[in-house]
C-alpha cells in the first residue's frame, strides 16, 4: 500500500500514452473524399489530443521519477 500513488500515476500514464499515440495513429485513417473542413477539424482534433495526451504521459512519468 505503500506504492499506491505511484501506482496510480503509472495507471494515469499508460491510458494517456495509449490514448495519444492512437489520436495520432488516427490521422492515417480520415477520409480523404470528406470536404476539406472536416478534414481540417479532423486533423487539429486528432494532433491536439494526440499532442496532450503525450504531454500528459510525460509529466507522469516525471511524477514517478
Amino acid at each position: 500500500m505503500e506504492n499506491i500513488f505511484d501506482a496510480i500515476l503509472f495507471a494515469v500514464l499508460v491510458a494517456a500514452g495509449g490514448l495519444g499515440l492512437s489520436s495520432w495513429l488516427m490521422l492515417f485513417g480520415i477520409d480523404k473524399s470528406a470536404p476539406a473542413e472536416v478534414k481540417q477539424r479532423s486533423v487539429f482534433e486528432y494532433g491536439f489530443f494526440g499532442l496532450a495526451g503525450i504531454v500528459v504521459m510525460l509529466v507522469m512519468w516525471y511524477a514517478i521519477s
